[in-house]
């Protein structure tokens, strides 16, 4: 069946000129990329509907950063804060070498000892759900930070439990809250699982969880 109208998403690039990413190490070209979402007639935009997303991308590793701040990809901080709050939900409290291990092996950027204890402290609050957090920090990222935040999300349930329906059912909550669907949250996963997840062990296996 042929539609003639529907919904896409438009992406406006501008470039910012060379700048050192942290990713890649060296001086590269970033682009502004502005997502928005337009209905359209015969797949031609014709009224803008909502902004989807707005940040800057190192075009040779086309990792997404906040605008005008290049000095950590824009979706670090969301795959420390939810390994942590993920940790706290399994009664996991305590384990900084675990969530320092997985958000390094993710994004290759550490998660400091402050970090752990601020962010320990702040989501185990419960002032703030984790689909809550993660959809308000998507707008900042591509399909490379969003896939990051989803293989974070996988690890660490992983490493806290034997996955159950209500299990992957928050992994995928997650990936609605970064807009994304249910093919690109299973690519995400198997990515993890092609790569023996990352040597990320059960903690089962070695202490049980505090409840």
């Amino acid at each position: 069946m042929f539609f003639l109208f529907g919904e896409r998403v438009r992406t406006e690039m501008s470039p910012q000129g060379e700048k050192s990413c942290p990713v890649c190490l060296n001086q590269h070209q970033f682009c502004e990329h502005a997502e928005s979402l337009w209905f359209s007639l015969f797949q031609i935009p014709l009224l803008k509907i909502e902004d989807r997303g707005l940040y800057w991308r190192c075009e040779n590793c086309l990792n997404p950063f906040f605008v005008n701040n290049v000095s950590v990809p824009s979706h670090v901080l969301t795959v420390q804060q939810i390994v942590v709050y993920i940790l706290l939900g399994y009664g996991y409290y305590g384990k900084k070498n675990v969530a320092k291990d997985i958000s390094f092996k993710v994004t290759g950027f550490e998660l400091n000892d402050e970090q752990f204890v601020q962010f320990s402290r702040q989501l185990g609050s419960g002032h703030e759900e984790m689909v809550d957090l993660v959809r308000k920090s998507a707008p900042a990222m591509n399909a490379v930070g969003k896939q990051a935040v989803v293989e974070a999300a996988f690890l660490t349930t992983y490493a806290c439990c034997d996955l159950q329906y209500e299990d992957r059912l928050r992994i995928n909550l997650v990936g609605n809250a970064l807009g994304v669907g249910l093919d690109f949250v299973e690519y995400a996963i198997d990515n993890v699982r092609k790569q023996s997840y990352l040597g990320i062990k059960r903690l089962s296996q070695l202490s049980p969880p505090v409840r």
